[in-house]
């Protein structure tokens, strides 16, 4: 499954898909077509969904580059900078699959045990 989350996260990194405009650091996994091409617009949010809708003409070349991405990091992280995700295209982009594909995408959380739990 898709997710969502932010670089400084504790997401694995091995899963880290970047949809960032800029990365000079980040020499993992790039979705292009998931980067905004204006992320500092003042409508930021309508810029991205319109980079969306002309990017994917049908939903079917949505979910193939969704499959892609996949097919090269089984269960991605697609992140971003933006530790807050209701000022990030990430939930942008994550309501337009939902919309397009019926597919919810959530912002990732750290399931595994922590040190010092009973259960760990």
């Amino acid at each position: 499954m898709i997710t969502t989350s932010y670089f400084s996260g504790k997401s694995p990194k091995s899963r880290r898909v970047c949809i960032a405009k800029r990365a000079p650091f980040w020499h993992g996994p790039v979705a292009k077509l998931f980067v905004p091409s204006n992320p500092w617009a003042e409508d930021w949010q309508g810029s991205f969904r319109a980079d969306l809708v002309q990017r994917f003409s049908a939903a079917s070349v949505l979910a193939d580059y969704l499959r892609q991405i996949e097919a090269e990091t089984p269960d991605a992280i697609l992140c971003c900078f933006e530790s807050n995700p209701e000022e990030c295209h990430r939930r942008v982009l994550a309501a337009y699959i939902q919309e397009q594909l019926g597919e919810i995408v959530p912002e990732w959380v750290d399931t595994s045990p922590k040190q010092g739990s009973l259960l760990g």
